[in-house]
């Protein structure tokens, strides 16, 4: 039943006005952060240190940050807006975290700073396995539908939203691969959520640009950026120690 539900409503939206979408343009993102909910999501630490850790951090407020995603039909880039929030803890953030896709090369090419190091990902294009689900609700002027899976790297429960009506297979960050534009992710029941706020249609032959950067850099691959990820989780766990202290959530 929920597929037939499914198969309906994709085919009203995707049939009905898909000529209305810009062919180009900008989304703004509103990200939101929850320190709170970031503790109780990390099920590899005690009771006593979670505890421990709330009370500290419990009561931080949730910050915002700002970030513009542009498009056009053969690519896209993604990347974080100067930090407008006035949570003044966030003054040691870096910037440097731009992801590029190349839809026509089906290539990504991703600039992000880890461990104090810049690191250049470029790979072939890889998308979550999504489970799509049946909720809808509106966001940012278009009906949505939601899906869900578990990045088994970090172990965190991710939802998504995406537009019915607007057919391209992008999203925030480095999420993709459903059946229309990713509008909205949730992490971990509010731990972190990137909501589309405005979209802004642009002229059609605008040229989005691969992110730019210093000489020096490393160059790697998706697998072997995963695998660095992995190690790191591996000493967290040992030491009882969140990720996120050290690491993009």
């Amino acid at each position: 039943m929920k597929l037939t539900i499914i198969s309906i409503v994709l085919s009203l939206f995707l049939t009905g006005i898909l000529c209305a979408q810009p062919e180009s343009g900008s989304i703004n993102y509103i990200v939101k952060h929850k320190w709170s909910k970031k503790i109780a999501a990390v099920d590899y630490i005690s009771k006593s240190k979670r505890e421990r850790d709330d009370y500290v951090w419990g009561n931080v407020p949730e910050y915002e940050e700002k970030a513009t995603l542009q498009y056009d039909s053969m690519s896209y880039k993604y990347e974080e807006i100067n930090d407008q929030s006035e949570y003044v803890g966030q003054s040691w953030r870096e910037s440097e975290y731009v992801i590029y896709r190349d839809i026509e090369q089906n290539k990504t090419y991703d600039l992000m700073r880890m461990f104090n190091k810049l690191y250049l990902i470029e790979d072939s294009i890889k998308y979550p396995q999504w489970r799509i689900l049946n909720d809808m609700k509106e966001i940012a002027g278009h009906i949505c539908m939601n899906a869900q899976y578990r990045d088994t790297i970090k172990q965190n429960n991710i939802v998504a939203w995406f537009a019915l009506d607007w057919p391209l297979n992008f999203g925030p960050e480095h999420y993709g691969g459903l059946p229309g534009v990713i509008l909205e992710i949730n992490m971990n029941n509010g731990a972190k959520v990137i909501r589309a706020d405005t979209i802004i249609a642009t002229e059609p032959n605008r040229i989005i640009e691969k992110p730019k950067h210093k000489k020096r850099i490393k160059n790697i691959t998706q697998a072997e950026y995963n695998q660095l990820i992995l190690d790191y989780m591996d000493e967290c766990i040992k030491e009882e120690r969140p990720y996120f202290w050290g690491l993009r959530y």
